[in-house]
């Protein structure tokens, strides 16, 4: 069975659906998951808009009841989540998961870069922290910077958006499995039980 999901890393819902997903793999159908980047905030400066400044924007209020329900998300996976102390732009690090993919690390390096950013709180648009991760994660620092210099993974982010778009999906993280989606960071329950309707059904 295959899954792609596409995501971004600055959204704290592909965080939790991206974890719950890998937490239930041993009680669903064997399946192998193709990561495509779908950037939310292209806009943003790499250096980051604080979250002090978000929240303002938002309503701190809205803002605090937003993250008190994905913390409570996340402590139902046994998962820890913090507040990004910036809310940055992830294009880097969704060029470097391209490399990672091509190196066949892009498991390991999407949920290092996860949890830098959401339990770390470091800048994922930072280039010294994408190298870091890469590194840390095994794979060559060096030619992932010449890649990313020279926006090698570029045309293929536009491609995976293009697709995404032509599938009808307009927010992250969208897990496709044949013809179904699964939209949204879901219960243990929902996956397992989407997952093996599918696969029994030979749909994927």
């Amino acid at each position: 069975m295959n899954i792609t999901v596409f995501s971004d890393y600055i959204c704290p819902f592909c965080f939790l659906g991206t974890e719950t997903l890998r937490q239930v793999q041993p009680q669903v159908p064997s399946f192998t998951l193709e990561w495509k980047g779908f950037q939310i905030h292209p806009e943003y400066p790499a250096t980051g808009i604080s979250f002090a400044q978000r929240a303002a924007q938002v309503g701190k209020e809205r803002y605090a009841a937003i993250w008190r329900n994905i913390t409570t998300m996340a402590e139902g996976i046994g998962l820890e989540m913090r507040p990004p102390e910036v809310l940055t732009n992830s294009l880097l690090a969704l060029e470097a998961t391209e490399y990672a993919k091509d190196e066949g690390k892009a498991a390991e390096f999407s949920r290092a870069v996860y949890a830098a950013y959401f339990q770390d709180g470091q800048n994922i648009g930072d280039l010294e922290v994408v190298l870091g991760l890469a590194q840390q994660v095994g794979l060559d620092a060096t030619m992932v910077q010449e890649h990313l210099h020279a926006g090698t993974y570029r045309q293929r982010l536009a491609t995976a958006h293009q697709e995404a778009r032509a599938l009808g999906i307009s927010g992250v993280p969208t897990f496709v499995v044949g013809p179904a989606q699964i939209v949204g960071a879901q219960s243990p329950e929902v996956f397992i039980n989407m997952l093996k309707r599918v696969a029994e059904r030979g749909l994927a």
